[in-house]
């Protein structure tokens, strides 16, 4: 974790960043797609089977490249947030935040003590720290190279996105409108392909956050596409911060188009 962390420079940069998360897991397919440039890896433990030690290895396979790797932790439980940032990971994504104190109580879980947190200091003996070999310079830099990302998904959430967003500590707030969709609407069958839905609430609701999130200078703004086309779309309307493609969806993208042109 005390490599430099490539999203958070680049964002710092105004530089727009390209994301990929990761549903598989397997350290072999993060290595190939660490040599592909993008820009983070957001490691999935909210909806996969995945295990601490499995992100281990997904660690030291992304290492191929430069790319920053953050997880998608399940909760807001610090003690899986304290284990996750002891793995060494670049940043966390946190779900279904719905108010600044929930914001703050996220942020306090990523910090030491003299630091406004209530953190375990495990640092002496944690991969984060180089197994201790990194004792003095862990606790003095990993509040620079963190990357700590919220993610408003729900109505109340994006009714609270602003004070959301000013909460010293938070970096990115990450829009979710599938789960903003599901919370809007009584019948699934509403739903469908990401960027494809028909609400009209949920189009005034993402506009506002946007609107709010683009006039602030203290966080960046995040968002989710399914293909390129969104991802472009999403940078055009002032998101920093984009996932366009996932490494399942890379995967079966690519079957389904090789098997439709084959079989003509």
């Amino acid at each position: 974790m005390l490599a430099p962390n490539r999203l958070k420079a680049r964002l710092k940069a105004g530089k727009p960043t390209i994301g990929c998360w990761v549903f598989l897991s397997d350290a072999d397919s993060i290595e190939l797609l660490s040599l592909c440039d993008f820009d983070a890896f957001i490691i999935d433990h909210e909806h996969i089977g995945a295990d601490l030690r499995t992100l281990v290895g997904q660690l030291r396979g992304a290492r191929a490249g430069d790319t920053a790797c953050l997880v998608r932790v399940p909760s807001h439980d610090p003690v899986y947030i304290k284990r996750v940032l002891d793995t060494g990971v670049d940043g966390l994504v946190v779900p279904t935040v719905e108010s600044a104190g929930e914001a703050r109580a996220i942020v306090a879980a990523t910090r030491y003590r003299p630091h406004g947190g209530n953190r375990g200091v495990g640092y002496p003996e944690s991969r984060a720290a180089r197994w201790g070999l990194a004792e003095a310079e862990y606790p003095a830099r990993y509040r620079e190279e963190l990357i700590i990302t919220v993610i408003v998904e729900t109505r109340r959430g994006f009714e609270n996105v602003e004070q959301i967003a000013a909460v010293e500590g938070v970096d990115i707030v990450f829009l979710g409108p599938g789960d903003l969709a599901a919370d809007l609407v009584d019948d699934f069958s509403r739903l469908g392909r990401i960027g494809s839905y028909d609400i009209p609430e949920l189009a005034r609701l993402m506009a506002e956050a946007e609107r709010i999130l683009k006039g602030r200078d203290d966080c960046w703004m995040g968002g989710l596409a399914r293909d390129a086309a969104g991802g472009r779309a999403l940078f055009d309307k002032g998101y920093h911060f984009v996932t366009p493609t996932a490494d399942a969806w890379l995967l079966a993208d690519a079957a389904k188009a090789m098997l439709k042109e084959v079989r003509g």
